[in-house]
């Protein structure tokens, strides 16, 4: 199949990036007609798609898995540089009049479904991710992982949390003090600790996390699932007391409740009640905070606008402004999975993967009765608000990024790092901003997630690094492409690497790629062992009849 594209030299393409190059260099976050057809006509001469073996089956009607080989015809500046790429493809579409939906399983909501082995996947997890595991074998490994599901808010400014009776711990077996007088506080986790023993000891909190297959396993209504979004992942990521390992990145919202807050301005996959289905930016903009039952106020990066009563601030945001001494100023600090903290300001920095809600006047007063008024000071009432712009209520949202397809058009590099296709992406940003500003080089296995004409719901992940024989993966770019050859006119680009993995229920062994893969695992994933990755939530396929 052939998809006719727009032929340009290279003289033209390195004109049109000089172009674009000062179009973005002048910070505007609107891109003109023009500049669009230069970005979308950059370095293409051609795409085609040779179709190879094609595997296809319906779960219900109006939901099919396909799994396809294609050999991809790379794009070039002339048709000697062009070259053949082999991938195999798993795709799962959706359509809009399906008994299905498409779901964010979200693993943090399910404590009964979460602790069959978490901790001893966040172990080994965060051993491979900062590299230790050559270390670690022979060797106790000195990190111990805690449970931050529930976290609480101490009167004196500091995080209450499971951690709390660790501390004691840590410092008792620092010291080469072993004791055993506090284990009875955290009966659980028994097992794990005695692992510590006469090491030194370095806590590290997670979230729980199960792989995609587990979803499909687990439960008899869901018929297919995939990775979702971001998360932190390596151990730098969440060095600060108030992130942890799995924490989601940007907003998260599922079965009516805001697991996570857009703090970081991401594109966002979305579905309302009344079935429209769209991708949006969503960031610390889009929410509101409620307090003691009065009208929400929206929220602003500080950044943007210092006069307002209700300011955000993120750890890259840059330094804090220091209030005046008349100014009633106090300080929320959230991490990723609530209020952990109240405190004045200048005690407490944006945690790497929340913020600091700085909030002024009339808006900080209950805040301040409560932490210096009398000890039966009342704690306020508070809740956060996500504003879509649209009455119906909200279904679902996850972040991930950037997109891919805009308008039936795929991207090219130079727009797919554009602010307006990919948030707040920093390629030597802090924690959790950054991403390899890369989209035509780096070819590894993808997930993705777009829309069709007719509304349906693609969920589609491509192999690599696992056995380049049997698929070379994609680049950004590449991915852009396949998804508008899919027929996708708008796409999204989820996480990828070791963590693409898709799950088809009731699939036979002749359906897996290799022997030893996890039951129902239709693609082959690229960790070690092709074991799948935990991940904290996973996209789902729920047949409503069932559910």
């Amino acid at each position: 199949m052939m998809a006719a594209m727009t032929t340009v030299t290279n003289s033209e393409v390195l004109l049109r990036l000089r172009r674009l190059r000062r179009h973005l260099a002048l910070g505007s976050n609107v891109l003109d007609q023009d500049s669009i057809e230069q970005i979308y006509a950059i370095g293409i001469t051609k795409d085609s798609f040779e179709q190879g073996e094609d595997v296809s089956r319906p779960l219900i009607d109006g939901v099919t898995w396909r799994r396809r080989r294609v050999t991809w015809q790379t794009a070039g500046l002339s048709e000697e540089n062009a070259t053949s790429c082999g991938l195999c493809v798993n795709e799962v579409r959706v359509e809009r009049d399906s008994a299905a939906r498409v779901v964010p399983d979200v693993a943090m909501a399910s404590p009964g479904l979460v602790d069959f082995d978490s901790i001893e996947n966040a172990y080994w997890q965060t051993v491979w991710a900062s590299g230790a595991l050559r270390v670690a074998r022979g060797r106790k490994e000195s990190r111990l992982f805690v449970n931050m599901r529930n976290l609480t808010c101490s009167r004196s400014g500091a995080p209450r949390g499971p951690w709390e009776d660790l501390a004691f711990l840590q410092q008792r077996v620092a010291a080469g003090e072993w004791s055993e007088e506090r284990l009875d506080l955290i009966p659980t986790m028994d097992p794990v600790l005695r692992r510590f023993e006469g090491s030194p000891l370095q806590v590290a909190r997670y979230l729980p996390a199960y792989p995609p297959s587990w979803c499909v396993q687990a439960h008899p209504h869901v018929l297919a699932a995939t990775n979702g979004g971001y998360f932190l992942n390596f151990p730098e990521e969440y060095e600060d007391d108030l992130s942890a390992l799995h924490q989601p990145v940007g907003a998260l919202y599922s079965r009516g409740q805001l697991h996570m807050p857009p703090w970081v301005e991401r594109p966002c996959a979305m579905e309302w009640a009344d079935g429209h289905r769209d991708f949006m930016m969503l960031g610390p903009r889009h929410l509101a905070l409620r307090i003691n039952d009065s009208e929400p106020v929206g929220l602003v990066t500080g950044v943007d606008d210092l006069q307002s009563a209700a300011q955000v601030w993120r750890r890259w945001d840059g330094e804090m402004p220091a209030p005046s001494a008349k100014d009633r100023v106090v300080d929320l600090v959230f991490s990723g999975t609530g209020l952990a903290s109240v405190c004045l300001p200048g005690e407490a920095l944006p945690p790497l993967g929340g913020a600091i809600v700085r909030l002024f006047e009339h808006l900080a007063d209950p805040w301040l009765n409560w932490l210096q008024g009398p000890a039966n000071a009342p704690f306020p009432t508070w809740e956060l608000l996500l504003r879509t712009g649209r009455s119906a209520p909200l279904e679902w949202a996850f972040a991930s990024g950037p997109l891919l397809v805009m308008d039936g058009r795929a991207l090219t590099e130079e727009a797919i790092f554009h602010p307006l296709a990919c948030g707040e992406f920093r390629p030597d940003g802090p924690a959790p901003t950054r991403f390899p500003y890369d989209a035509t080089v780096t070819r590894a296995p993808r997930t993705a997630l777009g829309l069709d004409a007719n509304d349906a719901w693609v969920l589609v992940v491509v192999d690599g690094r696992a056995d380049p024989a049997h698929s070379v993966g994609a680049t950004l770019e590449e991915l852009a492409r396949l998804m508008l050859h899919l027929g996708c006119r708008k796409a999204l680009n989820l996480d990828g690497g070791g963590s693409s993995t898709m799950s088809i229920e009731g699939v036979g062994q002749l359906d897996q790629l290799r022997p030893g893969l996890t039951t129902t695992v239709v693609n082959i994933p690229s960790d070690a062992g092709h074991r799948e990755r935990i991940v904290p939530v996973a996209l789902t396929v729920v047949d409503s009849r069932r559910d």
